[in-house]
């Protein structure tokens, strides 16, 4: 016989048969298909037929790609007498895109259900039918396993990385060991699941307190045993690590100190909103907090405004505030700078959840404390313009509150029309620019006539505009340090 392995190995898509029996007439054949990995690095085997109990082994191919290696074998399994259909051989060493493997079909003669072919011994061997070897050809088509990932900012312990994964299973992440030469194993920091192919962005959430420029060591593992659920331990054979060939498919990365900045200053507010400069080593967020009940730190997770910022210099960054809140003069705010981790360019830190968390350098949380002011005295400026589309343009409002500024027709004498109004828009405190005032349904303006822009504050139903001319009334106009009512004339072009 194993003269005749010397002769018969030949290369064949599909199986050799033939041979006679006097007491059997089943043909051996073996029959598979391309395919990749899966279920922990298992092929299928489409059908074996034996005609008794044996083995079905896999083999590399040869040097020259026409034969297999043999006698290794890098997976096996037992078959029946009979035909086996869909049979899964678990592989000890990882498979490459477009590679051939052979399949062959040994008896189990020697100690039963013990392969001992080693090429030398009787035992095991190849089934021959009419001088060939029964056994055939089949090609990988899959992604080769690879971590790709580059030395990153600690982001709230979540790290980041693309995954190409031949099968679904696990991307998990070790510390260093005691002496920084590899990943200490089996214990893991943080772990993922991944699907077969490319994953882009994989975010691993970390345990633990991770030292500024450590190294951590991500790792793919399959996800054999209870699907769904890691259960490598270093002794049981669930979940082992993705080979390729016979490398474990890891790497490592530097876990790098955060040194973002983030400078504000006292201001006055602007159009609803503040400025801040951001030097940021990542893309994130910074966002504004109120003071909380001892004004000693920030009000959180609740927020007032926010705007995204890249990685890099974020200079002049405008934080508008959102609807509804009102800032006061002399009111202290707090900016503070957030990752953006999770789903990119949806801001979802809540206080609870793992995404968007607060910038932590060696300062500690990047955030810190401003002062706002509102207009040193009011005023409000507006030339003269045309109404296109019903709607006219106030240059610059200046207010010490939140408020409004409404349009009042001339009463030909080179005053307003009150408390008869026309249009308005809402104002904030601080300076408000380019406001545009849509006319109010069914007024309209004509060339050459005389508006007047006039500043009101909103002291009743926030955001309604409430005046009616009385003293008593609500939202009554502005008045400045003369007493006299803060407004502008312009003409309508």
């Amino acid at each position: 016989m194993l003269v005749a392995m010397s002769t018969a190995f030949t290369a064949c898509d599909e199986s050799t048969t033939g041979g006679d029996t006097e007491t059997d007439t089943t043909i051996p054949e073996v029959v598979t298909n391309t395919q990749g990995t899966s279920n922990g690095n298992m092929v299928t085997i489409a059908e074996v037929t034996a005609q008794q109990d044996g083995w079905i082994v896999i083999h590399r191919s040869n040097a020259t790609n026409d034969g297999p290696m043999v006698p290794d074998i890098i997976g096996k399994t037992m078959v029946d007498a009979g035909t086996n259909t869909n049979v899964m051989i678990q592989l000890n060493e990882g498979v490459s895109n477009q590679e051939k493997l052979w399949a062959m079909l040994h008896i189990d003669d020697g100690t039963i259900g013990e392969y001992e072919f080693d090429g030398q011994s009787g035992f095991d061997g190849p089934v021959i039918v009419d001088e060939n070897i029964v056994m055939t050809s089949f090609e990988i088509a899959q992604t080769n396993p690879k971590i790709t990932v580059q030395d990153q900012v600690n982001k709230g312990n979540i790290f980041s990385m693309d995954v190409d994964a031949a099968e679904a299973g696990w991307i998990v992440i070790h510390a260093s060991n005691a002496d920084n030469s590899g990943p200490q194993i089996p214990e893991i920091i943080g772990k993922t699941m991944v699907n077969a192919g490319m994953n882009e962005g994989v975010e691993i959430k970390v345990e633990g307190e991770i030292a500024a420029n450590a190294t951590l060591y991500p790792m793919l593992h399959f996800d054999t045993g209870t699907i769904g659920e890691y259960e490598f331990d270093g002794n049981n054979g669930f979940d082992g690590p993705v080979l390729d060939g016979a490398d474990v498919v890891v790497t490592s990365f530097t876990a790098l100190e955060n040194m973002s900045t983030l400078t504000a200053n006292d201001q006055m507010v602007e159009n609803n909103s503040i400025t801040v400069d951001v030097d940021s080593d990542t893309d994130g967020w910074v966002v504004v907090h109120r003071s909380n009940a001892t004004n000693d730190g920030p009000q959180v997770p609740e927020i007032i405004g926010k705007a995204q910022i890249t990685a890099g210099s974020n200079t002049d960054v405008q934080i508008m505030f959102n609807d509804g809140e009102i800032v006061e003069d002399g009111e202290t705010l707090w900016p503070m700078v957030h990752y953006d981790t999770g789903e990119k360019g949806v801001y979802e830190f809540d206080g609870v959840g793992i995404h968007d968390q607060p910038v932590v350098t060696a300062n500690g949380v990047l955030m810190t404390s401003i002062t706002v002011m509102g207009a040193t005295a009011p005023s409000v400026m507006a030339a003269d313009q045309s109404a296109m589309d019903n709607m006219v343009t106030i240059a610059e409002a200046m207010m010490q509150e939140d408020g409004f500024v409404v349009l009042h027709r001339d009463n030909g004498s080179d005053a307003p029309v009150v408390p008869a109004s026309i249009g308005k828009a809402k104002l904030f405190l601080g300076n408000n620019t380019n406001i545009e005032v849509m006319l109010d349904d069914g007024e309209t303006l004509q060339a050459g006539e005389k508006v007047w822009a006039m500043l009101h504050i909103d002291n009743g139903t926030t955001g309604a505009y409430e005046f009616d001319g009385s003293a008593e009334s609500n939202d009554p106009p502005v008045f400045n340090e003369s007493n006299n009512v803060v407004m502008v004339q312009f003409t309508v072009q």
